[in-house]
């Protein structure tokens, strides 16, 4: 009877043993891309941005982090605007970001699916924070160009969607991972042109791609 009983008592053990995962709770990364400014000027052009990322995660699917970007933002033609309005704003932000991936949502038996579980890294976010912004703009008058530099900080909502691929350690465990992202950030200002010809807000779009490197602590995921 002592033997059955301990005969069920492993093998209750092993299978809740088998329903909870180790995750790490800290994560950080950094990468680049492009952006493209939806300001008052016509002519979009490309320009280029750098990131920096640290995520704190309450479950391994659900993080809350601070997100750091320096660049560019461009548009306009000084010849060729209907205005001969151009300008490049060389920026500074920063944003708190709340980010749920569907590995959420996804039970063990969904996970069992290839295709579900290679996608489990995809993500919705959003958050709130800050942009400096340090314009120069070319204003064009006559014959004569003349360049000018303006300063002004705003807030900023930034929508993020992307998706991480994971890349596990020896113990199976979520170690790194290779990350796309698409953010489109919306300012509550005019400062980020350095025009107001209209009565929406800015936005910028940033496709960047980046890496990940989760570490320290770990947590307990106890669902199934």
């Amino acid at each position: 009877m002592k033997r059955t009983a301990l005969l069920f008592s492993s093998l209750f053990l092993s299978m809740a043993a088998l329903g909870q995962t180790n995750f790490f709770r800290l994560s950080a990364g950094g990468g680049a891309g492009t952006t493209l400014a939806y300001a008052d000027l016509k002519k979009k052009t490309y320009a280029f941005a750098g990131y920096g990322v640290i995520d704190y995660y309450t479950t391994p699917y659900v993080s809350f982090g601070l997100e750091i970007q320096k660049g560019e933002l461009a548009g306009g033609d000084v010849q060729y605007d209907e205005n001969h309005r151009q300008f490049i704003n060389s920026y500074l932000s920063g944003s708190l970001n709340l980010k749920v991936q569907l590995g959420e949502f996804l039970t063990s038996y969904n996970r069992r699916n290839i295709f579900l579980n290679s996608i489990r890294g995809l993500y919705l976010g959003a958050g709130i924070g800050g942009i400096k912004n340090k314009l120069s703009n070319v204003r064009y008058y006559g014959d004569n160009i003349f360049p000018g530099e303006d300063k002004s900080t705003e807030v900023i909502v930034p929508i993020n969607l992307g998706i991480n691929f994971y890349i596990p350690d020896q113990w199976g465990r979520d170690r790194l991972a290779i990350n796309f992202n698409l953010q489109s950030t919306m300012a509550m200002g005019e400062g980020m042109d350095g025009y107001s010809s209209s009565n929406k807000n800015d936005i910028y779009a940033y496709f960047s791609v980046g890496v990940r490197y989760n570490f320290g602590i770990l947590g307990l995921d106890r669902r199934r």
